[in-house]
């Protein structure tokens, strides 16, 4: 039939139900206590073992007062359904609607509309960051000879929440398989002479062993030290930062340093920067630079 306005909404109902099955009543088999108040017998239907019973004959009302004109046994099927607290709605009722019937993106696209205050601190479960400073110069490194900066031996590790620094191999093992992590890095090569030793073409590397073992370069840092007036220098800072995507569990980092050298026959790896920047008459920065670690390695799972 047709209708004049919006189309009306599904509706759904729901009735309350009280079971007084084992119930004596007070007293005995004839007086029973009703959850909610009803106006009259007609509001609700009352069923013994299935059997509807008949409303004013079989039983009365009075609010929560339900008298039976006969006896009730405690072993009958005794039951209550509220036909007075039927509710009409368009919302269905809880616990009604299978999560075949909800869309993928119901859920996940809802967002807040409400302020969040939080008193105390958000523990990440799933975070994931290291460091590693270099504390002891490495020192007596060859010259033309690639070294592994020592970080297992002449490091300190300041930060490694998943504990999967392999001192050993000086390298640290990723914690995830598919995890995008954004690698920084920073390798101070000096000379062990600068009176006598410049370096030539210095280099820093970070490789990358998918294997655990197999390690090779995928980053790195270099520069050839010389100035216009055709002066080579005995110490220079390489460093670099950049995102790399991990797709193997058995996926470890490492830093690795490189330099010639020219009039000496080694360079090595500083652990401040007092002690490997000098100034043109061989004097240091002194102690302002001691807890300056220019040589590290830092891990951030950012994804």
């Amino acid at each position: 039939m047709p209708f004049i306005g919006n189309t009306p909404d599904v509706n759904f109902t729901s009735f309350a139900k009280q079971d007084l099955t084992g119930v004596t009543g007070s007293p005995a088999k004839r007086e029973f206590t009703l959850t909610h108040a009803v106006a009259n017998a007609n509001e609700i239907e009352v069923f013994v073992n299935n059997v509807r019973q008949e409303p004013t004959e079989s039983y009365t009302v009075n609010g929560t007062g339900l008298t039976m004109t006969g006896d009730v046994e405690t072993t009958d099927d005794f039951y209550i359904i509220y036909l007075g607290k039927a509710i009409q709605t368009t919302v269905p009722p809880d616990g009604s609607v299978s999560t075949a019937k909800i869309a993928d993106s119901a859920v996940t696209s809802a967002k807040l509309d409400t302020n969040i205050t939080v008193t105390g601190q958000i523990t990440e479960t799933g975070k994931e960051y290291f460091h590693v400073d270099l504390t002891t110069a490495q020192t007596s490194i060859a010259d033309n000879t690639k070294a592994i900066v020592d970080f297992g031996g002449k490091g300190t590790v300041k930060y490694d929440t998943k504990s999967n620094f392999d001192s050993s191999n000086d390298a640290y093992l990723l914690d995830s398989s598919d995890g995008v992590y954004l690698i920084s890095y920073s390798v101070c090569i000096t000379s062990d002479d600068v009176t006598t030793e410049t370096l030539i073409d210095p280099t820093a590397l970070v490789r990358v062993a998918t294997d655990g073992s197999t390690f090779v370069g995928v980053h790195g840092s270099a520069n050839h030290v010389q100035n216009n007036a055709g002066d080579e220098l005995g110490s220079l800072t390489l460093s670099g930062t950049f995102i790399y995507k991990s797709t193997n569990a058995t996926t470890k980092i490492q830093l690795l340093g490189y330099s010639n050298q020219t009039g000496g026959a080694g360079y090595k790896f500083q652990n401040s920067v007092a002690g490997g920047v000098n100034t043109e008459s061989g004097t240091t920065l002194g102690t302002d630079g001691t807890s300056a670690r220019p040589t590290f390695l830092t891990i951030v799972r950012i994804a």
